[in-house]
């Protein structure tokens, strides 16, 4: 099976840093795949893209070195394995708030004896290869998102269930849960509030030994987050940096 170059990297220790695609655009997804994101993630929970683009998009992705993630709308077994067969090799799974939760994440992602995913990699077969049942349990990763007091609450909990690979923070619903406008995401350094959140979910990371996971804004945030111990650092989204470049250019224009 294709190796997931991704999990490898995590697994020795180093990070790999991915972009969000929220345009329903293959062309889109093709070009960040290409840019030299370890990974790239298409999402299904917010923006244009849903199952019925989906395959364009994971085609589109697959020509490039990018491993290629799906966020899927919720926690709901028909679209993890939908994203999975039709070629994704891992997905980041919203609201994932207690162990039940992540024990449902596995029972979707990972065939028998671990999981229950049905047989039907249609798309999975052909970007994976053949041998897709021995290696998918290898290769495949599995993210819950932590982004509620009560998330960061179970942290531990959640985190220790077999065949989850890892966490990742989505700091705007995580700061609204605590009481905590998320205005300021994008800033270095958050309110006190997400940031003890975010050491509680380092610290049950390393308890557990999964993979720590946020989403981030701005090369001076992703540094300090890295140097904290964060490894699975999403980049933003395609629009947002697109935005930031415009901005960029039409502000240094002298008109």
């Amino acid at each position: 099976m294709r190796p997931n170059e991704t999990k490898r990297k995590l697994a020795s220790g180093r990070p790999a840093l991915g972009l969000f695609v929220s345009s329903a655009s293959p062309l889109t997804a093709e070009t960040a795949g290409g840019l030299g994101f370890d990974w790239v993630l298409i999402d299904l929970q917010h923006g244009e893209n849903d199952l019925g683009n989906l395959s364009g998009m994971l085609t589109a992705l697959g020509t490039t070195p990018a491993t290629p993630f799906v966020r899927v709308p919720e926690n709901d077994s028909m679209h993890i394995q939908r994203a999975l067969d039709l070629g994704a090799y891992g997905v980041v799974v919203p609201m994932v708030n207690t162990p039940a939760d992540a024990e449902a994440v596995v029972q979707a992602v990972r065939y028998a004896p671990r999981g229950a995913r049905s047989w039907g990699p249609i798309r999975g077969l052909l970007y994976g290869g053949p041998d897709y049942l021995v290696g998918a349990a290898e290769e495949l990763m599995a993210f819950a998102m932590l982004e509620t007091a009560q998330a960061i609450g179970n942290a531990r909990e959640v985190l220790s269930v077999d065949g989850i690979d890892g966490c990742f923070v989505g700091l705007n619903d995580l700061s609204i849960s605590l009481g905590v406008s998320n205005e300021a995401v994008a800033g270095e350094t958050l309110a006190p509030a997400v940031e003890d959140a975010l050491m509680a979910i380092l610290d049950a990371c390393r308890t557990t030994g999964k993979v720590p996971g946020v989403q981030l804004y701005g090369p001076g945030a992703i540094n300090r987050r890295l140097r904290q111990g964060f490894r699975f650092i999403g980049a933003g989204t395609e629009l947002r940096v697109l935005r930031d470049a415009a901005l960029g250019i039409l502000g240094a224009i002298e008109r």
